[in-house]
């Protein structure tokens, strides 16, 4: 969109503002994104809430213009303080979350998102789910399991995929079985893969006393605190291993969140920085970048970042892979050469790589790493860190590692690259 406000545009009664807002929305339905423009800045001129919001989701990810992440918070705040939009404070949270615009306060991140899904905002709906879902407390499974309903009735796929689940095994409310199964069918049909498992590994099932409860939203804590035990396989390269990092439901999160973006996957040239398909690699994948990333990515992503030391901010999107059988990525290396145009970014080199397995592999899938004779296999939830550099910052040549061909069934991966320094602008 151009950033070009409509000439000479000045504050107006409140039945004009709605006008140019409803103007911006027959624009955007016709794909006139600069008209849309003009009349969202028209609107917003005169603090309309959803007008100050849609056009901080323009600015935050550079829909139509280049991203402009200050302004973005700008407008936010400027909607918060006119009453917002059940949006908004979810786009607050994830630049609380991040840490560059806004001091991280995890405090303020839970309180963000339980006033969006409070107003029933469906993405955060689904992500107050999973966040209550983490607890073994019966009185939040129930919480997480209303969270997913309520954003199910709302047709979001992914919080449909995972209440399927959690209706099919009675986690969190009675179990019902053929409606799962009759609600995965649904799913399956817009090629959304529902998996319903005979448990979740995180929590028992609970029949609640009060199936029309409110969540107990001040209850509601987004970052996960708990304390993990960290398996040592290798200091030189550092290798390890840290089992239950994400719980089987936060894997089929990725895992919902991603499938429909997956293409072919790529290597980059180490000399031109170019993407080319090549049979070293032979998955497919897809990046959570700006305007696909949602909160509920963000914050396991901030915990797989925790594992390896550092901060959101250092991070590359976190990306999903997905290995059919035969399929593999042979020996490589993650990190850049100091002539690869990657070393120009803000981030810098590629200093470590934490990678979580999505799913239980049938045979094969193990991350091998040739130097030191090492083999990872995969188990849902379980994550692997390993540095690609020396202290010193110098690449390690011994950090060659390989995913090893799937014999049977199918691998699903998510992928966090960690960065040297800020990489991410929000």
């Amino acid at each position: 969109m151009a950033n070009t406000a409509v000439p000479g545009a000045q504050p107006q009664p409140h039945a004009d503002a709605e006008h140019a807002y409803r103007q911006a929305r027959e624009r955007l339905a016709a794909d006139d994104l600069d008209g849309a423009s003009q009349w969202l800045e028209r609107a917003a001129a005169v603090e309309h809430p959803a007008a100050l919001t849609e056009l901080a989701i323009v600015n935050l990810h550079g829909f139509g213009r280049e991203a402009d992440p200050s302004h973005a918070l700008q407008l936010l705040q400027r909607a918060e303080q006119a009453g917002g939009t059940p949006e908004t404070p979810w786009l607050l949270a994830q630049i609380v979350l991040g840490g560059v615009l806004l001091p991280f306060d995890a405090a303020r991140v839970d309180a963000l998102l339980a006033d969006s899904a409070r107003r029933s905002f469906p993405a955060a709906l689904r992500v107050a789910g999973l966040c209550f879902g983490r607890s073994d407390k019966p009185e939040l499974q129930h919480a997480a399991t209303v969270c997913l309903q309520r954003a199910t009735a709302l047709r979001d796929p992914i919080a449909a995929a995972l209440y399927a689940a959690r209706l099919h095994t009675g986690i969190g409310t009675l179990p019902d079985p053929a409606a799962a199964r009759a609600l995965a069918a649904q799913l399956h049909a817009i090629d959304m893969p529902v998996e319903l498992p005979t448990t979740l590994a995180s929590s028992a099932p609970a029949a609640p006393s009060n199936r029309n409860a409110e969540p107990p939203w001040d209850a509601l804590q987004t970052i996960d605190t708990t304390t993990r035990d960290i398996q040592h396989l290798c200091e030189s390269p550092q290798i390890a291993t840290c089992d239950g990092l994400l719980s089987d439901e936060e894997c089929r999160y990725i895992i919902y969140s991603g499938v429909r973006y997956l293409s072919r996957s790529q290597v980059i040239h180490p000399q031109t920085g170019q993407r080319l398909e090549y049979d070293i690699r032979t998955s497919r994948d897809m990046s959570f970048a700006s305007g696909i990333e949602d909160l509920g990515i963000r914050l396991l992503q901030q915990r797989m970042a925790a594992l390896g030391d550092s901060e959101p901010a250092h991070c590359e999107p976190l990306v999903l892979l997905h290995y059919a059988p035969g399929e593999q990525y042979r020996p490589h290396r993650d990190y850049y050469l100091p002539s690869a145009p990657q070393m120009a970014d803000p981030g810098g080199q590629r200093n470590a790589t934490v990678c979580v397995y999505l799913n239980e592999v049938e045979a094969g899938g193990e991350t091998a790493f040739p130097a030191r004779h090492l083999d990872v296999r995969p188990r849902r939830g379980r994550a692997v860190l390993f540095r690609n550099v020396h202290a010193d910052g110098r690449p390690d040549p011994d950090s060659l590692h390989a995913g090893m061909p799937v014999r049977a069934g199918e691998k699903w991966l998510s992928t966090c690259w960690i960065r040297a320094r800020p990489l991410r602008t929000f």
